[in-house]
């Protein structure tokens, strides 16, 4: 008989955590989707339409990597 309620007082443990854990989870899930929307409402606010914005500036000193000439080549049949 122990055994008995031992397995049933698991499955019973089971199934709270698991109906617990959805309403956590779903709750966490949704936090997140609205701190998303909200994060995007509130970038496109700023911003006109047709106005362009550079987050960040290349470096002058950059220069192009010159590995080699190009060199053409024919097929051979």
């Amino acid at each position: 008989m122990g055994i008995l309620k031992f397995i049933l007082s698991l499955l019973v443990a089971y199934y709270v955590f698991k109906f617990l854990s959805r309403m956590y989870l779903g709750y966490i899930i949704n936090k997140f989707k609205n701190n998303a929307y909200r994060h995007t409402t509130n970038n496109t606010k700023k911003e006109q339409e047709g106005e362009v914005t550079i987050d960040k500036m290349p470096k002058e000193n950059s220069k192009k990597n010159n590995a080699g000439d190009y060199i053409d080549y024919e097929e051979i049949d």
